[in-house]
């Protein structure tokens, strides 16, 4: 009987390992595969928008984004994504599900970081403050709090039960329609979750900036969720292209002027963000000037898109035209990896985000 039970639950682990949930491989010709399932992904499918389809997450021409979206980052006002965000829940064209802030990192700085929550209650109240209905925006929620990276294995932590809620909530009211995750940071939270509910792993499509190299180096997370997610990876090597100065920006909008000491903060397309008088566009205009990645007056790489933002590919396909099935961390698991971002590509984000961060009906919402 001992036997019996140790070989089923040999099976069962398995066949868990088995069933992780895993992309496909690309479909070329769509005509021959005309009824696509969860996993599935290729490019420009007759009948939804130009460019990387993704099954259950991008969606047919004229019909509305319908999946919930976890937020996850661990500095809130690094990027632009928060911003962009909340403007689109305000227009209802997003649901966001939850905002996490995870304040751990591994880049040789150490790895707690209790001081980055500030920035995610910061984010949030500078929207209210905007006009942003309070409806539209969940709270806050603490996720992996540890001061070393063992000590973060799997802690429990609010927002590790909160993914597990939410994914299997829309998994039983629409298993088509997957939680959108985007991770910005280290995947301490979610990786945890994992471990308390390794199921969720075929219910979600995570969106994952650079799992490879940066945000990839707390190698338990990173590793773990490369392994059993669907993960499309946003990488270091196909990057929103480096700008020599801040009037070459071809993302974000440019000011009149290289460096950010010889800008205003009135200054070229800058005054379309300061116009509006919004505590949250006049936020991204002071990180135009201060943050390190975006004003540093030297001769370096200058910051230029929403770099942890990959999941604006749910609204917009065409942000990428090329990817491919990788292997990120180096044990044999793929992720969906992006691989061109060009100047096109760009002008669209461009378009696109401006155009929400600027409609007046975001601070004047209903």
């Amino acid at each position: 009987m001992k036997r019996i039970l140790i070989l089923l639950v040999l099976i069962t682990v398995l066949l868990a390992d088995a069933t992780a949930s895993r992309w496909n491989s690309e479909t070329k010709n769509w005509a021959l595969n005309p009824r696509p399932k969860i996993g599935d992904w290729g490019f420009n499918r007759p009948g939804y928008p130009q460019g990387l389809y993704i099954h259950g997450v991008t969606v047919k021409e004229g019909k509305r984004v319908k999946n919930p979206v976890i937020y996850d980052n661990d500095v809130y006002d690094d990027v632009f994504d928060d911003e962009w965000m909340y403007a689109m829940a305000s227009l209802k064209r997003m649901k966001i599900a939850a905002l996490i802030v995870t304040p751990v990192l591994t880049d040789g700085w150490g790895f707690s970081k209790p001081d980055w929550v500030k920035t995610a209650y910061d984010s949030r109240e500078t929207a209210l403050r905007s006009g942003i209905k309070e409806k539209f925006l969940p709270p806050i929620v603490i996720g992996t709090e540890a001061e070393s990276e063992k000590a973060g294995e799997k802690k429990l932590s609010e927002a590790a039960y909160l993914y597990v809620k939410i994914i299997n909530e829309q998994h039983k009211k629409n298993p088509d329609c997957p939680v959108i995750i985007n991770i910005g940071g280290q995947a301490a939270t979610l990786a945890s979750a994992f471990c308390i509910d390794p199921s969720i792993a075929d219910k979600c499509i995570v969106y994952y900036t650079d799992v490879r190299v940066y945000n990839g180096h707390y190698e338990w997370a990173s590793k773990l969720v490369a392994k059993n997610f669907r993960v499309v990876s946003w990488g270091q090597d196909n990057w929103w292209s480096g700008k020599r100065a801040q009037n070459e920006w071809n993302v974000l909008p440019r000011p009149a002027n290289a460096l950010a000491r010889d800008n205003d903060k009135n200054s070229g397309e800058w005054a379309l963000l300061t116009e509006m008088n919004k505590p949250m566009l006049d936020h991204m205009v002071h990180q135009f000037r201060n943050r390190g990645e975006y004003s540093n007056d030297m001769d370096r790489w200058y910051a230029d898109g929403y770099c942890d933002g990959a999941f604006i590919h749910a609204w917009l396909p065409a942000i990428f035209s090329g990817a491919e099935l990788r292997d990120v961390r180096g044990d044999g698991t793929e992720a969906l990896h992006v691989t061109s971002f060009t100047e096109k590509n760009e002008a669209i984000v461009k378009k696109f985000t401006m155009e929400i961060l600027l409609n007046p009906k975001v601070y004047n919402c209903k």
